[in-house]
């Protein structure tokens, strides 16, 4: 696999909010992991739903989860024998007994998993296209999004932020990418 390829995200996104956030994700690369998508991870996610919204099955093409910054975006593998790293499959949120513990209802499809363990959705019944925080501790919708692309946008912004602050570091895998 490897890591996400720009050039082909920027291509899929030639303009707009979206090209404006994979041009920050390349700024700070050194800060995220994503994993390069391809058409087999993308149909494999498409196979397990039967509605994603446009904008996040798009995404799909060019990137298949890994680490956005302090957030896990959910593959289709659980390890990348090219960079020798395991990432969080959806499998891990499709178990029954994780489902029913924290209350999650049936239609929430789970793309991502904050670093304090809420988990980020589409609704899959309402097919509205927004992105649910579900609040693994109070078993509720935390907040949500009217898009996967202001989702993302939120997500690149308050990393920058950490980033500034000095509370998020770079990742060693990328540092030392760099360095060979």
């Amino acid at each position: 696999m490897s890591f996400v390829n720009y050039d082909l995200l920027l291509k899929a996104y030639p303009n707009g909010l979206m090209r404006e956030n994979i041009l920050k994700l390349q700024k700070f690369d050194a800060f995220h992991c994503l994993l390069a998508g391809t058409n087999e991870s993308a149909n494999a996610v498409k196979k397990r739903v039967s509605s994603i919204p446009n904008d996040f099955e798009k995404w799909l093409y060019s990137c298949n989860g890994g680490m956005l910054f302090d957030t896990t975006l959910l593959s289709t593998k659980s390890f990348d024998d090219q960079i020798k790293l395991s990432f969080e499959t959806f499998a891990y949120c499709y178990d029954d007994k994780f489902r029913e513990a924290i209350q999650l209802p049936d239609s929430f499809f789970v793309f991502a998993i904050a670093v304090h363990s809420d988990l980020f959705c589409f609704d899959t019944k309402m097919c509205d296209g927004k992105v649910y925080q579900w609040d693994a501790e109070n078993c509720e919708v935390y907040t949500a999004w009217n898009s996967f692309e202001d989702w993302l946008t939120d997500q690149i912004n308050d990393a920058i932020d950490l980033i500034a602050n000095e509370e998020l570091e770079p990742l060693d895998i990328k540092l030392e990418d760099n360095d060979g």
